[in-house]
């Protein structure tokens, strides 16, 4: 496979789209199916979940993720042990690089790119079609908008599955100043002391004789020995 090199600059004009569009994903997260949305505005947009339309987990993966075009950041909330983190984060920190490789995906001529991003590798399909510089989840940074993305182990996956391109809801963004936000670096020291205070606590209430492993599953690799292999033991 050819690999050509990609520097992208992000902020990409959106103003031949006045009107708000939505897209539709099917996500994967290991043995777990949901259903996302993703609504696009010429200055922000929304990923969240689709109520009851989760067909193998009942929990949600993200609640909300906004993204701030002009500000260059994201605004996320995620639980994690039934504890609720609001995260503020850097716009599309991930570097692409283009492959030769197409695809069609509802209808839609796409190109590939691949990327590294805290611990896991990328595959990308993005279409011009879309000129929106954007995508499912985190994703994002390349020249159209990114109807599929998946790990190389296709244990994370987003597939566009409906595309509405005259959507007139509005895009709610009261979430940054609704809440206090740690920053990245802050969360995963908090993301990594709230893992082994769970542990802790599964010890102290568990059999002295019985052995265990938590595992964590998220697609950013925040605390590798939670997350990989068989996880922690307890």
């Amino acid at each position: 496979m050819k690999i050509v090199l990609l520097t992208i600059v992000t902020l990409i004009s959106y103003l031949s789209f006045a009107q708000n569009m939505s897209v539709e994903y099917d996500v994967k997260y290991n043995d777990s199916s949901y259903k996302n949305l993703l609504i696009l505005s010429d200055s922000t947009s929304i990923w969240k979940d689709i109520p009851n339309e989760t067909p193998n987990n009942t929990e949600s993966v993200s609640l909300t993720l906004l993204k701030n075009f002009p500000e260059q950041t994201i605004y996320l909330s995620d639980v994690l042990f039934n504890k609720m983190f609001y995260v503020k984060d850097s716009l599309h920190c991930m570097k692409w690089s283009l492959t030769q490789d197409t695809k069609t995906i509802l209808g839609h001529k796409c190109n590939s790119a691949i990327t590294t991003f805290r611990g896991r590798k990328y595959v990308a399909f993005f279409s011009a079609d879309y000129p929106y510089s954007n995508g499912p989840w985190k994703f994002g940074g390349l020249t159209g908008l990114i109807l599929e993305v998946h790990s190389d182990d296709y244990a994370y996956q987003f597939t566009a599955s409906k595309i509405n391109e005259n959507l007139n809801e509005k895009i709610d963004a009261s979430i940054q100043k609704k809440h206090k936000f740690y920053s990245w670096s802050d969360f995963t020291t908090k993301f990594i002391s709230t893992v082994n205070n769970a542990v802790k606590m599964i010890k102290t209430n568990s059999d002295n004789e019985t052995n265990g492993y938590l595992k964590i599953d998220a697609p950013e690799i925040i605390y590798p020995k939670a997350q990989q292999g068989t996880g922690l033991e307890y």
